[in-house]
């Protein structure tokens, strides 16, 4: 099925006339017969009952005209914004980040790109177990926000460390650790934790929180698949997390307390391959700008 065809039944329809619809349409009338034939045997339906004198809508071509009207008009607008010259202008960019907390970090970036690159449509997506070698396999994917926590799959694939965070003990308020400035492992051993799956495969966390947790009794332990599954938890006092310290706001109805002997993780970008990609060259150069550490 094709936008002739459609364009033809239209036009008969509404005529219902051939040579009157082959007039309006520019073609001859063998041409729009031939397209109105294609079509009934694509839909294996007659929509116009033809004779030498009259030419009336089958009961199947009037179900017809409702759907072929609206392809028509979904074709014709797709049409139009692809050869619309400022549509093309517009560049989409793809932005993974593997947990909502990153995506809070977004906001400063995204209004300097606004300023600098107004063409540039970022399109931002949560993805926590987008492996980094979907930036070469996925074409919606350009950057990916993340924790130094996988080895890219190929020299293609470029990692740039914006800043070193720190982990933090988060808690409620109320909670003994609130009244420090900051904290060591050993403070945190015997106290109810909250354990998330995904942080796995950090190093650096994981180290704190199987020494922390490592004589706790299963009572004492909150499994949890991420961080925002943990936050509830926490926020009633009832264990506390380890989370990195990210360059944003952070949540006022907590507390993040520095865990002063932990090692800090890499928080970065990963990124294929610049060549033949300006707006995003200049969308990492921007990020490095105002994420970046000097």
């Amino acid at each position: 099925m094709n936008t002739v065809q459609l364009e033809c039944f239209m036009e008969v329809s509404a005529c219902l006339n051939f040579s009157r619809a082959a007039e309006k349409l520019r073609m001859t009338q063998p041409a729009v017969s031939h397209q109105i034939n294609s079509l009934e045997s694509e839909l294996g339906t007659k929509l116009f009952n033809r004779t030498s004198k009259s030419v009336e809508l089958t009961r199947d071509g009037i179900r017809f005209i409702g759907p072929a009207s609206d392809a028509l008009k979904i074709l014709n607008t797709a049409k139009a914004r692809i050869s619309d010259k400022s549509a093309a202008e517009v560049l989409p960019i793809g932005i993974t980040c593997r947990s909502i907390p990153i995506t809070k970090t977004l906001p400063p970036v995204l209004r300097r790109v606004a300023k600098e690159l107004p063409q540039c449509r970022p399109v931002v997506k949560i993805t926590p177990f987008m492996t980094v070698s979907a930036l070469t396999e996925n074409e919606t994917v350009d950057v990916i926000f993340s924790y130094k926590a996988d080895v890219p799959a190929h020299n293609r694939i470029i990692y740039k460390e914006l800043k070193k965070s720190s982990l933090c003990c988060v808690c409620s308020p109320d909670s003994e650790f609130a009244k420090h400035d900051s904290l060591k492992i050993d403070d945190l051993k015997g106290k109810s934790i909250a354990l998330i799956s995904r942080q796995r495969d950090m190093p650096e966390i994981y180290k704190v929180v199987t020494d922390a947790s490592a004589t706790l009794k299963q009572s004492q332990i909150y499994l949890c698949d991420n961080y925002e599954c943990a936050k509830p938890l926490v926020q009633a006092g009832l264990c506390y997390c380890v989370q990195p310290d990210l360059p944003a706001k952070k949540d006022e109805s907590l507390k993040f307390i520095p865990i002063s002997d932990s090692a800090p993780v890499s928080f970065g970008i990963y990124y294929s391959t610049l060549k033949s990609n300006p707006v995003l060259k200049r969308f990492i150069e921007i990020t490095l700008s105002v994420l970046g550490e000097n």
